[in-house]
């Protein structure tokens, strides 16, 4: 069977989700996928999780960095290792619905699309869905500038056309920092949403997204080296994207109707 779909899914200390991350990947109604997880210096029992599994299954690819390295670097050890046509990503505590890649992808083919996103749930640390988050209908360099509406677990791209791409090593906001390279490449290609809810991405009180602050910053260091903006441009988005932010944490269906009707 030929590998169309490469899944890249880092793991570290995911004891808790990471089976249920794996089996919403194993029990996909596409099949010509392989799943790469590099576990990053976990010190719980994902590791074993992840082996058993892979003794299991043939489409699973393991990987494990002695220490901790950060998720960019494990995203991309498993990048490198791809061989499948379509990038695509799931954190290890997020699920993905069971026909996404089919329908994602070939939404893809049928539009000739190839960087995608789509919609996701919001769950909480115990499963119990929020609510859900739109995204506008399609991205580029300028839309970023505002805020980073790509949901890291519905990105795909398609690596035949745009060519393989990888995570900068920064210690937060290292996918947006990829989606800015990937829409400020050669090809300057559009990042195109499949208007559907393919995946739920789960809140938790632990995870780095917690500290506001640093997280801000990162966001203003990325728009200078990743998009091509001042210092005076991107701490002027820095304060629009912080009230989108605002917006979305508290009042999501507001949110919902911003970035579909404004963006």
């Amino acid at each position: 069977m030929s590998v169309q779909a490469s899944v890249i899914m880092p793991c570290f200390n995911s004891e808790r989700y990471i089976s249920e991350a794996i089996n919403s990947v194993l029990n996909q109604t596409f099949d010509e996928l392989e799943l790469l997880i590099c576990d990053d210096g976990s010190s719980d029992k994902s590791l074993e999780i992840i082996k058993r599994y892979a003794c299991k299954d043939r489409r699973i690819k393991f990987f494990q960095n002695p220490k901790t390295e950060g998720a960019a670097m494990a995203r991309n050890r498993c990048i490198e290792n791809a061989t499948g046509r379509y990038i695509c990503f799931l954190d290890s505590d997020d699920i993905w619905h069971l026909d996404r890649l089919k329908n994602h992808i070939d939404f893809m083919k049928k539009s000739s699309v190839y960087f995608s996103y789509s919609f996701n749930n919001i769950i909480d640390e115990n499963g119990v869905y929020k609510h859900k988050y739109l995204a506008p209908e399609k991205v580029d360099s300028k839309k970023m500038r505002y805020a980073c509406f790509l949901s890291c677990s519905t990105v795909i791209y398609d690596s035949h056309k745009l060519g393989k791409f990888y995570q900068p090593h920064l210690k937060k906001r290292n996918d947006f920092a990829l989606w800015l390279t990937i829409l400020n490449s050669p090809s300057k290609p559009i990042a195109v949403c499949y208007k559907k809810i393919t995946s739920s991405y789960r809140v938790n009180s632990y995870g780095l997204s917690s500290n506001k602050i640093v997280n801000a910053y990162y966001y203003y260091k990325c728009q200078i080296d990743y998009n091509n903006q001042s210092k005076f441009s991107a701490m002027y988005f820095l304060f629009i994207h912080l009230f989108i932010i605002l917006v979305k944490k508290a009042k999501p269906k507001l949110y919902n109707k911003l970035v579909t009707h404004f963006f």
